[in-house]
């Protein structure tokens, strides 16, 4: 140590005083976390990733390089209107779909020949210190680093760990942290040429003094993948396999994968293609030693995928959330009159949805003189109000389908882009730390952001019955000081309308509201539903009988 010592004293002597004080702080930082630390703010190698990796996202390509390759390319834009381009972006959404590979991709992306891109990873675990002021100081010096490297991109994943809500229940360490979070992204010091990126699944538990302007300027929400977007996965994973895959079975695995994330898609792949190289070569899992093959011999096939799917648990069913989901096809003919029904208002609802979410912005044009052509809605309603809220519930006596039709409902409302918040009993009580007034308000807070949107009420008779009484005057107080949000509110029930609570069924009647009763097929439907079941069923025996 005394000799180390002893060499920094006779580097640092002939340096400026600025330049030696700085040295001395980075070597103490070096000598407190052997290294450590420091090694984790060198920049990231991302050579191998680029935006044709990824499948679904175009939207999200598109405003991602406004933020970054447009001030490079274009800075005359920027400085004749004298404004600042956007230098931080939120990723949020559900596990496995892309977020952090978006992250290096747009490094890579925007690189050019005469120009790299430098890129910082940080997890927000890797901040935290046992060292007071430690954290802090990590912050800064990642900060610097990246103004030195400009044009760079800063990615903290997983930032709600990094920078919780800030509570009386929350510690001083936690606090300490995101105020010089908040100080170093929108502080009184330009950052330059530097955009932050934050990641996480838990956007309601980042601190709220982050999601303005000045910090992080946009965010996107990164969804589960449509199937369009899954046929572009699958497409891009095995580009280079060989043969390639045929057109109609990428469309077969496209379907048959609804609900899957990016993640999930990518590991059926992988999956399918070890399938395959167990079935070609099954002796290289009893060798010991390398064998020779050939990987042209191992073709992939259909059968190899729906082994792979019965070991594969998609995202939607690894959670309690509750996602969009088709209707099954062999039970389609018992509920498919009461869907049909329940389609035919949804497509006239959505529409005025996204017209009355838009009606605002053509009110503002026409009022301040713009020649735009501004085209309102021709419902009659929309021209005096454009407070819109309606209400469907699903209704009908227990074991009529509507666990069923709730989500194939919200398949519908996922093709129209509308944003789905789902009010289920775990929402509310599944944080001990937060009540469920607080998950009520900071709900509504979150559908504010995001216009139109849909509230989600599965099973609501249970739901209101289970709510406290406090959490009930809540909800109501809300829905009605927000009552020109564009906010629709889609519920199921196991109970016939009329016998509903009062405050249920006032709560459905009160604003256009639809009960949407349930009822049986007609005979020869259930006739033929239930041959083909039974069909399955004895193919099933005489397979085990067999």
């Amino acid at each position: 140590m005394e000799i180390l010592r002893a060499q920094e004293s006779a580097i640092i002597k002939d340096l400026p005083e600025e330049e030696r004080i700085k040295y001395q702080e980075n070597a103490r930082l070096f000598r407190s976390t052997g290294g450590k630390d420091l090694a984790d703010t060198d920049p990231v190698s991302t050579s191998t990733v680029n935006f044709d990796s990824i499948g679904g996202l175009e939207e999200h390509i598109r405003s991602l390089k406004e933020m970054v390759v447009m001030p490079l390319l274009y800075p005359e834009i920027f400085s004749g209107f004298q404004i600042t381009p956007p230098r931080g972006v939120l990723f949020h959404g559900p596990p496995g779909t892309g977020k952090t590979l978006m992250a290096r991709a747009l490094a890579t992306s925007c690189s050019t020949s005469t120009q790299k891109v430098a890129f910082f990873m940080r997890k927000g675990a890797d901040v935290l210190s046992k060292w007071v002021g430690e954290s802090e100081r990590q912050l800064r010096l990642l900060f610097e680093q990246a103004k030195t490297h400009q044009p760079s991109i800063i990615f903290f994943d997983e930032i709600d760990g990094l920078a919780p809500v800030r509570s009386s229940k929350q510690d001083q360490i936690h606090a300490s942290i995101v105020s010089t979070l908040l100080a170093l992204m929108d502080g009184l010091d330009s950052r330059g040429q530097v955009v932050v990126i934050g990641a996480t699944n838990r956007i309601d538990a980042i601190d709220p003094a982050l999601r303005r302007p000045g910090r992080f300027d946009r965010e996107l929400y990164f969804p589960l993948p449509s199937e369009p977007a899954r046929k572009k996965i699958i497409s891009i994973t095995t580009a280079k396999w060989t043969p390639p895959l045929q057109e109609k079975l990428l469309d077969d695995l496209a379907k048959s994968t609804r609900g899957y994330c990016g993640a999930d898609v990518r590991s059926l792949c992988t999956e399918a293609a070890l399938n395959a190289v167990r079935r070609s070569y099954p002796e290289i899992y009893e060798s010991g030693h390398k064998l020779q093959i050939d990987t042209n011999d191992i073709l992939v096939t259909a059968e190899d995928f729906a082994k792979s799917m019965k070991n594969i648990i998609p995202s939607t069913q690894r959670t309690s959330t509750v996602y969009s989901n088709p209707i099954p096809a062999h039970l389609r003919p018992l509920v498919q009159t009461s869907y049909d029904d329940i389609l035919a208002s949804l497509n006239v609802l959505c529409p005025l949805l996204q017209q009355v979410a838009e009606a605002n912005v053509s009110g503002f044009m026409a009022d301040s003189g713009s020649s735009a052509p501004i085209q309102l809605a021709s419902n009659p309603y929309l021209q005096y109000s454009f407070s819109f809220q309606p209400r469907l519930l699903i209704c009908g006596s227990p074991g009529m389908g509507q666990r069923l039709l709730g989500p194939a409902a919200l398949e519908r409302l996922d093709a129209a882009k509308v944003y789905i918040q789902s009010l289920d009993l775990s929402t509310l009580l599944n944080d001990s730390a937060r009540t469920p007034d607080a998950a009520l308000i900071q709900l509504f807070h979150e559908m504010k952001r995001h216009r139109p949107a849909v509230l989600y009420i599965p099973d609501i008779d249970l739901w209101w019955e289970t709510l406290p009484d406090a959490a009930k005057h809540i909800f109501t107080a809300l829905l009605e000081r927000d009552a020109v949000n564009p906010v629709m509110i889609l519920a199921t029930s196991e109970k016939e309308f009329g016998a509903l609570p009062g405050p249920v069924r006032r709560l459905i009647q009160g604003r256009l509201g639809e009960a949407c009763g349930l009822k049986v097929e007609e005979s020869y439907r259930g006739r033929k539903t239930w041959r083909g079941c039974s069909k399955i069923v004895l193919c099933g025996f005489d397979c085990i009988s067999e």
